[in-house]
């Protein structure tokens, strides 16, 4: 009688893992999240390898840790 409880707080929990993991991924590398997170869930466990297989390179960040610094914009 415990055990449904428990087995489908674990399957909970690994989809939750797996949306987030596939919508970060998703947005790191400039592709629709919400594209690919469905297509990770909707497909599971052919769609999670479809997207670690063929998924893009990281964009290549030229200026890393930049921050919007107001000094570097004013006029005078």
């Amino acid at each position: 009688m415990w055990m449904f409880p428990v087995i489908l707080l674990c399957v909970l929990s690994l989809l939750a893992v797996l949306m987030g993991f596939a919508w970060l991924d998703a947005r790191k590398r400039g592709k629709s999240p919400v594209l690919v997170t469905l297509l990770v869930i909707s497909t599971f466990p052919v769609g999670l390898i479809a997207w670690l297989l063929f998924r893009p390179e990281l964009p290549v960040n030229k200026h890393p840790q930049r921050k919007f610094d107001l000094e570097n914009y004013r006029v005078q």
